[in-house]
């Protein structure tokens, strides 16, 4: 009979201990939702779960990256739209194409529509440098000050506008061994580079040689002197070099720019100033700011050769204008890269949640369930212990 009691009394003691530890768990599950509360519930799926979850944080600061990625490019390609709009490119060649008429010959007209241009160029310079978050759009991997840099005249406008920029993206990443650039690089979708042979407007004599010059854009390149020794200089005299007229590629250098024109010297007749033009090397600044400068006739042009000029400017502008509207495709087809890369993060990121949460959350109708089944186990166990320990010497009488 000892051994029976014994036996009965281990039994009950395994029962209570048994079922006050899964009842313990079970009201665990029950309050936190969850099945694994700790590794040592289920140590496969407790480490899978640790997995999954660095897993979704990492897609999560992925998703974050491409986010801030696609709205920067979004900003971009709506500062991009508003420099080829009405208050942009698009604006100027309409009013510079008017001007060619006969009826917008009047001086006056002519300066009104030069002031125009100058508030269109001062536009265009302060959406060249838009900022997002403290990035320049158009700064490239400099995007933290100002990518163009302006000088201006006595007068107060802006005579030319200098890139300093970076001609590299600031690339991030973006997905697991994949990188892009939130900032485009300014000197290569505002400047075109594709640059001809240089032409010559005046009676000088003065024309092209056999060498690449570098210079850009429109500017004057003045002839002094006397024969066997003309005085050649592009940069109003600062800087001269001296031609004895037989010269074929003589270079004259822009001391402030260190820009070249090379000249064929062995047709020069005549003093005086010869305006040049550098077909294909404009940008969108100046372009805006030899159209403003042409209108008010700077140079002093005969109307002849004004209307060479202008006739040819205003149809950089359109290239100029062209190279802009190219940005479009670029930002566009980034745009839409960024946008399913980002819903494939998210798929990712949906899918290691939806594991965890498979492999975690407790089913709370079966925690219920198995609350009440070893809720009654557990005071079949009770009663078992009560009536065991209030047996006495009467219960053996029969």
């Amino acid at each position: 009979m000892a051994y029976s009691l014994e036996a009965i009394y281990n039994s009950v003691s395994w029962a209570i201990s048994s079922h006050t530890r899964k009842l313990s768990s079970l009201q665990e599950q029950a309050s936190s939702g969850q099945e694994i509360n700790r590794p040592s519930d289920n140590p496969y799926d407790a480490n899978r779960i640790l997995s999954l979850r660095t897993e979704s944080r990492s897609m999560e600061r992925y998703v974050n990256a491409v986010t801030e990625v696609i709205n920067v490019l979004d900003f971009s390609s709506s500062v991009v739209q508003q420099m080829t709009g009405e208050r942009g490119l698009g604006g100027a060649r309409a009013s510079l194409t008017s001007a060619l008429t006969p009826i917008y010959s009047d001086p006056a007209v002519r300066t009104q529509k030069a002031a125009e241009i100058n508030e269109i160029l001062e536009e265009m310079v302060s959406l060249a440098n838009k900022q997002r978050m403290g990035q320049r759009l158009f700064g490239g991997a400099q995007s933290d000050s100002d990518p163009y840099l302006v000088e201006r005249g006595g007068d107060g406008q802006i005579q030319r506008v200098i890139y300093q920029g970076s001609q590299e993206e600031r690339n991030i990443n973006v997905a697991p061994g994949v990188e892009t650039s939130a900032v485009l690089v300014g000197d290569q979708l505002f400047r075109a580079d594709d640059a001809e042979i240089p032409v010559f407007y005046g009676s000088t004599g003065t024309a092209a040689g056999t060498g690449t010059s570098s210079v850009r854009g429109d500017f004057v390149l003045s002839v002094s002197g006397s024969a066997g020794a003309w005085v050649l200089s592009i940069d109003g005299g600062t800087t001269t070099v001296t031609a004895t007229g037989t010269e074929t590629n003589l270079a004259v250098v822009n001391g402030a720019t260190g820009e070249v024109l090379y000249v064929d010297a062995t047709g020069i007749t005549q003093t005086g100033n010869d305006y040049v033009r550098v077909p294909g090397t404009y940008d969108v600044f100046n372009v805006l700011i030899h159209c403003r400068d042409l209108l008010t006739n700077t140079e002093n042009l005969s109307q002849e050769q004004w209307d060479s000029v202008m006739r040819a400017t205003v149809d950089e502008l359109a290239l100029v204008e062209q190279k802009l509207v190219r940005a479009y495709p670029l930002i566009g087809g980034r745009l839409e890269t960024l946008t399913n890369l980002k819903s494939s993060l998210e798929d990712i990121k949906m899918n290691a949640d939806e594991e965890i949460s498979a492999r975690q959350d407790a089913d709370i109708t079966q925690v219920a369930v198995d609350l009440a089944r070893y809720e009654v186990l557990y005071e079949m166990s009770l009663q078992v212990a009560a009536k065991m320990f209030s047996m006495s010497l009467m219960d053996f009488i029969g």
